[in-house]
C-alpha cells in the first residue's frame, strides 16, 4: 500500500494515459521504499508460502529423495502420485517469516519454499507414461541491510542513525498446471533415463526486484524524530510484474487484467547401479523452464530523493502492460543409497534449487512385514540442524523433516508422499 491516503493519488490517477507516470511526494519516498519491502518480501511471501505449505505437495517416487524410479517394462498399468512440500528461511522462522517478519533476525540471505503434485500412469509394456501436475515455487534472495532495514520498519523502530543501507531484493512467484508426457530409455546395463516433456497453464505470477541504496542522519542520541526526518538519501529502483498488484496500484485507478500464461520445461529422472550394493539417483525439474505471460501488468518506480537538494522530489513512476518471459526456478534432487547387508544400509541425499542447496545423511533399517518389506530411515541435515523419519515400501512412503517439533519456531521443514499401484 501506498503510505498516503488515496484521495491524494486519485486526481492523478483520473489524468493518467494507459501508460501513467506518477510523481510522488517527498512524504512517501521513505515509506515507498519499506512498503516494497514489505509487500514483496512478505505480501508476496504470505500468499506464496503460505500456499505452498498448505496445499498438497508433491512427493518422490524413489526411497526419501526422487520421484518413484522407473521399472522396466511391465505386463501391468501401474499408477504413480506424488506430493512434496519444502520451506526454508534462515533468517526466522517460517511461521513468522510468511506472516510478517515480526520475530528479530538472526543470519540468512534467502527463503523459499517449494511444492510439487504428480499423477502418472504408464500403461503395460510401454516406455510411455502421461500425467498431471502442479508446481509452486517461491524463492526470495535479500541482502542483510534490506533485511534490518525492512524489520526495522515493520516493527516500528527508527533506522540506525547514519548508516547507509545497500538495498537488495530479488523475489520469484509461479504456481501452474499442466500435463506431461515421459519416455524412459535404457541407457546402459542397470542404468535407466526418463524424460518428462511438461506443458504449463500458469495460475499465478510475482517477478521483481529493488536495488540501491537508503542513507540515514545522525540525530543527538534520545532525541525524537519521525522516520521521514532521519533519511538523508534515498535512491532505489522497483521493478516487478504481477498477476495482481502488491504496491495497491489500485489507488491509481489501475485495475488490469490478469494475465494468461503459458510455459514449457522439462524433468529428467537417471537411475542406476554403481555396484552391487550402491545406487544412485538424480531427479532435475524444470530444466529449460519458461513461462510467457501476455499483457502482463507492471510497475516501474525511481526513488530518489536527496535532504541536500533543492528539488528534493524527483520520484517517478509507471504502469504498463508487456508480454514478459519468466524463467522458471529450477530443482535438483539427488540419492546414493549403499547397502550394508540385507537389513541395514546409508544414504547421501542433496537437493538444489536457484538460492540454495542441501544435504542430507540417512541410515536405514529393512523389515519384513508380511508379504513385503518396509525400510525405516533416519536423517539429519547438518546444515539446518534438522532431523527427520521416512518410511518406504513398494506401495508407497511418507519422509517427514524439520528442524523443531514446535511449528511456531521451525525454519526449514519438508514433507513428501508418494504411492503406486498396478493392475
Amino acid at each position: 500500500m501506498f503510505c498516503l491516503r488515496s484521495s491524494l493519488y486519485v486526481p492523478f490517477a483520473q489524468m493518467l494515459p494507459t501508460s501513467p507516470t506518477i510523481d510522488i511526494s517527498r512524504y512517501a519516498m521513505y515509506k515507498h521504499t519499506l512498503f516494497v519491502l514489505r509487500n514483496i518480501v512478505v505480501t508476496v511471501s504470505t500468499g506464496v508460502a503460505i500456499s505452498a505449505m498448505a496445499q498438497p505437495a508433491p512427493l518422490i517416487n524413489v526411497p526419501l529423495v526422487t520421484a518413484p524410479s522407473v521399472v522396466p517394462k511391465r505386463a501391468a498399468a501401474q499408477i504413480d502420485w506424488n506430493i512434496m512440500a519444502t520451506a526454508h528461511s534462515p533468517a526466522q522462522p517460517i511461521n513468522d517469516f510468511i506472516k510478517d517478519w515480526d520475530a528479530p533476525l538472526d543470519s540468512g540471505k534467502h527463503a523459499y519454499a517449494q511444492g510439487r503434485v504428480s499423477l502418472n500412469v504408464r500403461p503395460p509394456d510401454s516406455a510411455i507414461s502421461y500425467g498431471l501436475a502442479w508446481r509452486y515455487d517461491y524463492l526470495l534472495s535479500f541482502n542483510q541491510d534490506t533485511a534490518d532495514l525492512y524489520w526495522q520498519y515493520q516493527n516500528k523502530q527508527l533506522p540506525n542513525q547514519n548508516q547507509n543501507y545497500q538495498l537488495q531484493l530479488e523475489a520469484q512467484h509461479n504456481e501452474r498446471i499442466g500435463a506431461n508426457i515421459g519416455f524412459t530409455q535404457q541407457i546402459m546395463p542397470n542404468w535407466q533415463l526418463t524424460t518428462y516433456a511438461n506443458i504449463w497453464q500458469g495460475q499465478h505470477v510475482l517477478d521483481g526486484a529493488i536495488k540501491g541504496n537508503l542513507t540515514s542522519q545522525a540525530f543527538p542520541e534520545g532525541e525524537i524524530v519521525r522516520n521521514l526526518d532521519r533519511l538523508n538519501k534515498i535512491d532505489t529502483s522497483i521493478d516487478y510484474y504481477y498477476d495482481e498488484p502488491a504496491l495497491k496500484e489500485e489507488d491509481l485507478n489501475w485495475y488490469p487484467d490478469k494475465p494468461s500464461g503459458y510455459g514449457y520445461s522439462l524433468d529428467l529422472n537417471l537411475t542406476g547401479q554403481l555396484s552391487q550394493n550402491t545406487r544412485l539417483s538424480i531427479r532435475g525439474y524444470d530444466i529449460l523452464g519458461r513461462m510467457h505471460w501476455q499483457d502482463a501488468p507492471s510497475t516501474q518506480y525511481i526513488l530518489d530523493y536527496d535532504i541536500n537538494r533543492p528539488t528534493t522530489d524527483k520520484t517517478r513512476g509507471q504502469l504498463d502492460t508487456d508480454d514478459v518471459t519468466q524463467t522458471l526456478p529450477w530443482r535438483v534432487e539427488g540419492s546414493l543409497m549403499h547397502e550394508l547387508d540385507e537389513q541395514w544400509q546409508l544414504g547421501a541425499h542433496g537437493q538444489v534449487n536457484d538460492v540454495h542447496d542441501l544435504y542430507q545423511l540417512s541410515a536405514g533399517y529393512k523389515m519384513e512385514q508380511m508379504a513385503y518389506s518396509v525400510t525405516l530411515t533416519g536423517l539429519i541435515e547438518p546444515q539446518t540442524q534438522s532431523l527427520g523419519l521416512a518410511l518406504d515400501s513398494q506401495y508407497g512412503g511418507i519422509k517427514l523433516l524439520t528442524d523443531s517439533l514446535d511449528a511456531e519456531k521451525a525454519k526449514r521443514s519438508e514433507i513428501s508422499l508418494y504411492g503406486r499401484y498396478a493392475w
